[in-house]
């Protein structure tokens, strides 16, 4: 009954007019009846217009987990679906994300952005969370005099952070 009345509410908020985007994050800690209730969301013939994306670690699964037991059941049901797989960030998208976070020219932020990069091998979120807190910790700080921003690239490298951004925010 509960996925029959989820179904029948998605069905009223997704029309051709408004179609609905429902995004689902860190799909590998799903339980088994979240994840039938995203099977039946996402083979119901009945529902139009509704755009599911989900997001699960691939590290974090396997051919036997739940998820991707369900993901194939959803295949055989002939569902519509799509996988894109995404690789970290590469050196020169890690340049732009910091020219663009510190309004600096690309060359001028790219030995920053090198640093960051070794510590989070890419990873987008890591690498937004490691500016964050080498701001909060004065290593990165606005000049107001000289109306730019500047950083201790020196104190940077030696501070040793963690690999692991659980491990960083939790500090934080």
């Amino acid at each position: 009954r509960f996925n029959f009345a989820i179904e029948s509410f998605v069905r009223t908020f997704a029309s051709a007019d408004h179609p609905l985007v429902l995004f689902l994050d860190d799909l590998q800690w799903a339980d088994a009846p979240s994840l039938r209730l995203l099977e039946a969301l996402i083979t119901d013939t009945k529902t139009s217009h509704l755009l599911l994306i989900g997001a699960y670690r691939d590290n974090e699964v396997d051919a036997s987990h739940p998820l991707m037991l369900s993901l194939l059941e959803m295949r055989k049901r002939r569902a519509s679906m799509e996988t894109v797989t995404l690789a970290p960030l590469g050196l020169e998208e890690c340049v732009d994300l910091v020219a663009d976070t510190v309004h600096a020219e690309r060359e001028e932020a790219r030995p920053l952005a090198e640093t960051c990069t070794r510590k989070t091998l890419g990873n987008p979120f890591f690498l937004n969370q490691l500016l964050r807190t080498l701001h909060q910790e004065g290593f990165i700080r606005f000049d107001f005099a000289a109306a730019v921003w500047r950083w201790d690239l020196a104190a940077i490298e030696k501070k040793d952070y963690t690999e692991n951004v659980v491990d960083l925010m939790a500090g934080r």
